[in-house]
């Protein structure tokens, strides 16, 4: 078996449209998200799921934007306002809904908000690495009602989206590299998008320091990786 290596997250990512590329491993999603208006949704909320790194904060952002949708926060104050009527947006997001779970306080601010924004006909937008059934709710009302309505699960990227994204992490960088170099990492690395992003970054500054053309031979070397 091929072996993987993790990388550290670095700080800053681009989380426009322009800088998502779509692909088979995220087609549902993207279909739900950002060619399906919300109102044709089964439900005003809607629960997207991937692992880290996955590209759900990067959809979650680019719906944000089109939907003009506020990002809200697990006990958010701004539920006092929806409840009120005093809606201070069209829609809202809601990132890593799951860190919700076994906090009771929490719990009953996301009941309290999915049943507030239902009222009031808001949709929203939550993400969670795992789908609603394995986030450990101890509100079964909440949980019935999230795992009930519209959802979509990221899965890792595939070769196609794996060789995207060190094209543009490459390109990004102003790094020229053969093509054979994408393909030796893309099958290599392991699939996700921090991976990838670490990984070209762990190389253009081992390329720099020592300058030396970024080879199969050495991005082995570099990145400790077999063959």
């Amino acid at each position: 078996m091929t072996q993987q290596y993790h990388f550290t997250l670095p700080q800053h990512e681009a989380m426009g449209l322009e800088d998502f590329l779509p692909s088979p491993s995220n087609e549902e999603a993207v279909r739900w998200l950002l060619q399906t208006a919300p109102a044709q949704w089964s439900s005003h909320a809607f629960v997207l799921s991937g692992a880290a790194g996955s590209g759900k904060t990067h959809l979650l952002s680019i719906w944000s934007a089109q939907q003009g949708a506020q990002r809200v926060t697990l006990g958010d104050p701004v539920l006092a306002a929806i409840v009120k009527g005093k809606t201070p947006a069209p829609a809202f997001a809601l990132d890593n809904a799951d860190a919700c779970a076994g906090n009771p306080a929490h719990e009953e601010w996301l009941q309290h908000f999915y049943n507030a924004t239902k009222a009031a006909n808001l949709p929203v937008l939550l993400t969670a690495e795992t789908p609603v059934a394995q986030w450990g709710l101890t509100l079964r009302d909440i949980e019935t009602r999230l795992k009930s309505g519209a959802a979509a699960s990221l899965l890792p990227p595939d070769d196609e989206l794996m060789r995207g994204l060190l094209l543009k992490q490459f390109r990004d960088r102003q790094l020229l590299v053969e093509a054979g170099v994408v393909d030796y990492l893309a099958a290599r690395l392991e699939r996700t998008s921090e991976a990838v992003r670490c990984g070209v970054s762990l190389l253009d500054e081992a390329a720099l320091a020592g300058g030396r053309k970024i080879s199969i031979p050495f991005a082995q070397k570099i990145l400790d990786l077999s063959n």
